[in-house]
């Protein structure tokens, strides 16, 4: 095998607010014709820094030193204009969230079309049919529809393979993979890891796979670079990485990947006790319908039932997780429990109150007692306020006479209680790390001391680590303080660890429930084992087990 890309002593820095933060420090890898590399670590590893410096993607703060030859050309230093000949023409990357990197204002055609009137120079016809082409090639159903249409149209796995067929248009020597899989469900996960190693295959490409899941690094890589704090650890075979690890840092991953995960099969026993628990929550056929817009003026009406008749208790003191694919009905369930969405039909009763039936005052009364942990902390926590100002916002709203120095008190304990000390409240979201987020929002949901929490994807943006300590966290403040907890998640190991019981959701609807581990181990309905099966573990041998079956059922 020959070298497409070898960086030698490669060096990322970043000038921030007079200093310079080195994020890559003399980083060496080759990366050979027809191979996956696997970059893992965790948040702040410099994994994404080193392909966006390869890319010439750095922002205005930051600089690369070192070589990176890629096909024998140096990248590094190279003129923007033959960079740009390289970007999107022999290098192609996609970037986790689809979502952000396509226009909605713009057709899905239009845009891909850019990429070939930029790097080719075939006329309008021909680039359309090679558009239609990939979007066939990444199984894209009617394709020549998907062209004239909007990316807000699909699915977030349908975005992710626009995103694919876009990087796939020039016949690129390499493609860069940034987390292209975290904010998907397992089973949509499952078939864009399977699409990236087929394209691979077809087009004769090499894949640069970066990721903080190292089920995805055993079910897609071949070589492995393992990086923290911007110095890597160790490299190697994927196999020899994950059965005989010599770094310490590289053995801490792989405990801590493997304390959440569905691999120690076992058989269900009853331990439950039977006894009647009292309900905070009851749905009773509730129904959710939204009315879609019209293809044409006199078309018939559209209705998309989110949820369907659904019927479900929560229990005091427990946690009751609730998982299915993207589009299930998930989080309409959490918004009509909430109150922050109206049902169509059906009632739903929160703390014995029918939500139908109260009004706002009593609705906000409710409200104290329930609170929630959203996916994105950065997305839920205001930018512009202190930690102080966000943890003291819900105490103005619920508690309007509380004085200075209790809610001081209250906002130092709630922060202590998260694993976070005072000096914190001082500084703004974006200065802290994901993890520190998420902790900032679980402390500004426990403020009105609530009796339950619903946690709607509240750990899947986090690597292994953090994941583990937010749901340690979460663990410990239920035992503490008697809470009942909702957890929604796509991540069915994590389910495991933290739920007593879970119901399976499809298209609106409750396809099977239970006790967890009977669930888990015992499913009734194959949509049930068809989700359990597609959770990658941190096991090549398995994962490649899994995927030649997968390859051969086709």
């Amino acid at each position: 095998m020959t070298d497409l890309l070898a960086t030698k002593k490669l060096n990322v820095k970043f000038r921030s607010r007079g200093e310079i933060i080195h994020a890559v420090k003399d980083l060496s890898f080759k990366l050979s014709d027809d191979e996956v590399l696997g970059i893992v670590g965790e948040s702040g590893s410099g994994k994404s820094q080193t392909v966006l410096s390869i890319m010439g993607l750095l922002e205005t703060n930051g600089s690369a030193t070192g070589s990176c030859l890629f096909a024998d050309k140096e990248l590094i230093g190279l003129p923007s204009g033959e960079l740009n000949n390289v970007r999107g023409n022999e290098i192609a990357m996609i970037f986790q969230d689809p979502m952000s990197s396509l226009n909605p204002y713009i057709t899905i055609g239009k845009q891909m079309s850019g990429v070939l009137k930029r790097h080719t120079r075939m006329g309008n016809k021909e680039i359309k049919e090679r558009c239609i082409e990939m979007l066939d090639s990444v199984g894209i159903g009617k394709p020549q529809e998907r062209f004239d249409g909007y990316s807000f149209e699909l699915s977030g796995g349908m975005r992710q393979r626009v995103m694919i067929a876009s990087a796939l248009l020039t016949n690129p020597k390499l493609l860069i993979a940034d987390e292209p899989t975290t904010a998907l469900d397992v089973t949509v996960q499952e078939k864009i890891l399977d699409l990236i190693l087929a394209v691979k295959e077809r087009f004769k490409m090499s894949v640069i796979m970066i990721t903080h899941d190292l089920g995805v690094v055993a079910r897609t890589c071949d070589q492995v670079l393992v990086m923290k704090n911007g110095e890597l650890q160790e490299s190697g075979n994927t196999e020899a990485i994950f059965y005989s690890p010599k770094a310490d840092y590289t053995k801490e991953l792989l405990k801590k990947s493997k304390e959440i995960n569905l691999k120690e099969q076992q058989k269900y026993t009853e331990t439950q006790d039977p006894s009647i628990k009292n309900s905070l929550v009851k749905s009773t056929n509730a129904k959710v319908n939204f009315v879609l817009p019209k293809k044409a003026l006199f078309s018939a009406e559209n209705i998309l039932t989110a949820v369907n008749e659904i019927s479900m208790e929560t229990h005091e003191g427990e946690v009751l997780g609730i998982v299915g694919e993207s589009g299930s009905g998930k989080s309409t369930l959490a918004k009509t429990i909430l109150g922050l969405q109206k049902l169509s039909s059906g009632q739903v009763e929160v703390f014995g109150e029918r939500l139908s039936e109260i009004n706002k005052k009593e609705l906000k009364e409710i409200r104290k007692k329930m609170q929630v942990v959203f996916q994105d902390p950065f997305s839920s926590l205001n930018p512009r306020m202190t930690v102080f100002e966000i943890l003291k916002e819900p105490l103005d709203s619920f508690f309007p006479s509380m004085t200075k120095e209790s809610a001081q008190k209250d906002i130092e304990d709630g922060l202590m209680e998260v694993g976070l000390t005072p000096e914190y409240l001082g500084r703004y979201p974006h200065e802290l790390s994901g993890g520190q987020c998420q902790r900032v929002a679980i402390a500004r949901a426990l403020m009105p001391k609530p009796q339950l929490l619903i946690c709607d994807e509240a750990v899947s943006a986090l690597d292994a680590s953090i994941r583990g300590e937010i749901i340690d966290l979460l663990l410990r403040i239920k035992a503490e303080k008697k809470l009942t907890m909702i957890f929604i998640a796509h991540d069915l190991a994590v389910v495991r660890k933290i739920c007593d019981r879970v119901i399976v959701m499809q298209s609106g609807k409750i396809v099977e429930q239970g006790p967890t581990e009977k669930v888990f181990f015992e499913p009734e309905k194959e949509y049930t084992a068809n989700l359990l099966s597609a959770v990658p573990v941190p096991d090549p041998k398995m994962e490649r087990e899994k995927y030649i079956k997968r390859v051969q059922a086709k």
